[in-house]
């Protein structure tokens, strides 16, 4: 089992590396018939704007991502609700022509209003999550999440949550909460679940984060 989490040592610095290690674990997955699922959260946002999309940083983030990923072949993309979300994934979905499906959908009812970027961020966990866990094996999907969501959609995967006292140490496969409160201030962290069927917790779980040594330009 492979249990990698948050440490300097494991910054990717190159995204050839990176694309070459989820590639290669990607074609064994699929020939293992698992579940490859690989969660990003979006980058730096302008929040002087109603819809919070991605400010110019971010879209110079959100622009590593396709390299990074180059070679990766996704078979489904998901995002949140919000535009920031959706906006991470739109150069793949070009690439790949892939649609991203949002859940909640944007405009979608939920308890009586329409689903819009000042929707709550927990809101996507439940479809989200089960959405995951529906896909056939094979798959290798790319989601892009917010901090609200992202602990507790990897526990609805099947990561625990830490116990009291402990940290998510190298070696220890879990999260240390279950909202934004113990999230990391970074927008460069992304996630490896394997999913195995019939396996109560993932057969590989590993914590990454790209883009190391990148600076935002000036533009």
């Amino acid at each position: 089992m492979l249990l990698i989490s948050n440490h300097r040592a494991l910054l990717i610095t190159a995204v050839v590396g990176f694309a070459a290690h989820f590639c290669a674990a990607a074609q064994a997955q699929a020939q293992q018939q698992t579940v490859s699922i690989l969660i990003v959260r979006h980058a730096e946002t302008d929040g002087s704007q109603p819809t919070i999309p991605l400010s110019a940083v971010g879209r110079q983030r959100a622009e590593l991502l396709a390299p990074t990923l180059k070679g990766v072949t996704f078979t489904h993309l998901l995002a949140t609700h919000t535009t920031r979300a959706r906006q991470m994934l739109e150069a793949i979905a070009a690439t790949q022509g892939l649609q991203i499906v949002q859940l909640p959908a944007p405009g979608s009812v939920l308890v009586g209003q329409p689903a819009t970027d000042q929707t709550s961020r927990r809101a996507p966990i439940e479809p989200i999550a089960a959405a995951l866990l529906k896909l056939p094996p094979g798959s290798v999907a790319l989601a892009a999440l917010n901090s609200e969501n992202i602990y507790a959609i990897l526990n609805r995967l099947g990561v625990p949550v830490a116990e009291p006292g402990k940290s998510c140490v190298v070696g220890r496969m879990c999260v240390p909460c279950l909202d934004n409160k113990c999230f990391p201030p970074e927008f460069d962290r992304m996630w490896h679940v394997v999913l195995e069927p019939g396996r109560a917790t993932p057969l590989a779980f590993v914590e990454l984060r790209y883009g190391a040594g990148w600076r935002a330009s000036e533009r």
